[in-house]
Order: C-alpha cells, then sequence, then structure tokens
C-alpha cells in the first residue's frame, strides 16, 4: 500500500492505548475524531499507564476533512452507534485500505457492507480514560482478528501490522463464535456493572451478581444455538470471570458513558440479542437479558435529559 499508515477512528480510551503502543513500534498512526470535521490537526503527547510500565508517545489527531486519501489500515474504535456516519466519510475517500472494527456487538459490521477488505476483532483489552490525554490499560489476552464471510485474504498480513507487545492480535478463521462468546459477557458486564453502580470485579467479589450473570449467558448461549452456532456456557462463565478479575477495580465503558452522560453501546448487546429472539419468534428466551438491556437504556435516557 502506497503511503501505508494506521488510521484509528474514535479517540477514546482504546483508540488512545492503541495509538501509543503502535507508535512506540515506530508505526505511522495517526487518530481521526469520527465525529467532528471542521477543527484543525493537533498534536498531544499521550500517556498508557499499564500494570507495570507507563508510555508516553506525541500523537497526531485529525478529521476525516483533513485526509485527502486513506491509505493502510483503517481501525474502528468509536462506538457502534457511529458507524453509518463513519462508513459514510470512508466511501467519500480514495486510497486502498482494510477496515478492522474493535468494536463489541452483533452486527457492527451492517454500514460497512460493500467495503472489500473488512475484519472484525473481539478485544481482550480495557482502557480507561484518566485525565487529560491519560488512560490506564490492561490486556487480559491477545484479540482474535477474522472476516465474517471467511474471506481472510491478508489477514495475517492486518495482524502482523497492528500487533504490538502490550496490546495483541492473532489471526482467527472463524472469528464469528469469538463474537458471540464475547457479546455474551459484555450483555451481562455491561447490564450489571452500571445498574449496580459498581466496577467490573463485582462477579467475583459478589456470588449474587455472579448468579445473575450466569442466567444472562444461559439466555445468550441457547439464542445462540437456535442460530447454529455451538457455544458452551461453562466455558463463557469462566471467561467473565477472568475478565472480572483481572479488571477489578476497572469500570465497564457503559458506566462510564451513563457517568458522563453520553449515549450507551446497549442497542447492539442486550438489545440486539432481545431484537434476534423476537425475530425468531422466542422472545421468552431472553427475559433477563432483555429487561437489564432496557433497564440500561432507561437509566441513560434519564440521565441525558
Amino acid at each position: 500500500m502506497k503511503n501505508s499508515k494506521i488510521y484509528i477512528v474514535g479517540s477514546g480510551a482504546i483508540g488512545k492505548a492503541l495509538a501509543v503502543f503502535l507508535q512506540q513500534e515506530n508505526k505511522q498512526v495517526v487518530l481521526v475524531r469520527g465525529s467532528v470535521d471542521h477543527i484543525p490537526d493537533v498534536e498531544d503527547t499521550i500517556t498508557v499507564v499499564g500494570k507495570d510500565s507507563t508510555f508516553k508517545q506525541r500523537i497526531i489527531t485529525t478529521t476525516f476533512n483533513g485526509l485527502q486519501a486513506i491509505n493502510g489500515i483503517v481501525l474502528i474504535a468509536a462506538k457502534a452507534f457511529a458507524n453509518t456516519e463513519i462508513a459514510g466519510k470512508l466511501r467519500d475517500k480514495e486510497g486502498d485500505f482494510s477496515i478492522v472494527l474493535l468494536q463489541n456487538g452483533l452486527h457492527v459490521e451492517r454500514p460497512f457492507q460493500g467495503f472489500d477488505k473488512v475484519y472484525r476483532c473481539v478485544l481482550f483489552s480495557t482502557s480507561q480514560i484518566t485525565g487529560d490525554n491519560k488512560v490506564t490499560f490492561k490486556s487480559v489476552t491477545s484479540s482474535p482478528l477474522g472476516n465474517l464471510q471467511g474471506n481472510n485474504d491478508g489477514l495475517e498480513d492486518v495482524v502482523d501490522k497492528i500487533n504490538t507487545p502490550y496490546f495483541s492480535f492473532h489471526s482467527e478463521p472463524d472469528i464469528t463464535r469469538h463474537i458471540w462468546t464475547k457479546v455474551i459477557a459484555n450483555c451481562a458486564f455491561n447490564s450489571i456493572c452500571p445498574l449496580l453502580e459498581t466496577d467490573n470485579g463485582i462477579f467475583v467479589r459478589n456470588s449474587k451478581a455472579a448468579q445473575l450473570a450466569r442466567t444472562v449467558i444461559e439466555e445468550c448461549v441457547s439464542l445462540a444455538q437456535r442460530q447454529g452456532i455451538d457455544l458452551d456456557s461453562d466455558m463463557i462463565e469462566k471467561n467473565l470471570m477472568l475478565i472480572s478479575h483481572r479488571s477489578d477495580g476497572q469500570l465497564i465503558s457503559t458506566y462510564v458513558d451513563i457517568i458522563h452522560n453520553r449515549r450507551t453501546e446497549i442497542e447492539n448487546l442486550n438489545l440486539e440479542v432481545s431484537r434476534m429472539a423476537d425475530d425468531l419468534g422466542i422472545p421468552e428466551t431472553v427475559t433477563h437479558t432483555r429487561l437489564l438491556g432496557e433497564l440500561i437504556q432507561l437509566k441513560s435516557a434519564i440521565k441525558m435529559k
């Protein structure tokens, strides 16, 4: 790719952390603000505080208007509800680029239909903004990357270009199963934690919270199996508890959004699961998952007024 760069759309906690780690590896990185068009480019020092080390890099932040063409890899780290707008802006750009969605949720890739190279990633890292251009970062394990249509041409090259020692990725030919596994865990984390107004570690500290998460997992696994996706409830629960343990003290993104009166991504989690159950004519299979999602939607709406 001519003048190949890595463009990170979304300057939140994950986007900033990944930008720093990539630049640490001497990659050409630029942050792109997807929702704003009329601001000048800026270059700021971004600090990432990890478990054992602190990293600082000067990162350029621009907008789509500031890009004449796009050549390289576009990492989408913005909220999923912005995807329709982002896809529209990318369609207006010339160049040769691959798109990688670093987002939680079901069907977040739909706005990008028609693009040649679209990959989905399941993130197993957490990051939180703690100050101006300062974030904390914790990695649970390497994040899988793949193509939903099974067309993984170029996948290894993309993984090689975005992989770093601190924020790692690996190729996964069957990404759908991983998407569902993470979505189900997030249906618990992104609803129960904000409703209890607590951090991710609640499931290892409180048996009743863990039991509620188990109910959500069982409901969602039952729905996935109706779709022909073979998942293991026990495995997902063990993974949820691992994430809960390793991100103890960290706030889930939905809770942070509610605190700051921002729109959440619950529509692509609990509420998308509910819509799928409705479409299949089995709404009763996801009763708890639906109610928790509706409560988050209501809590968010009340806070945003």
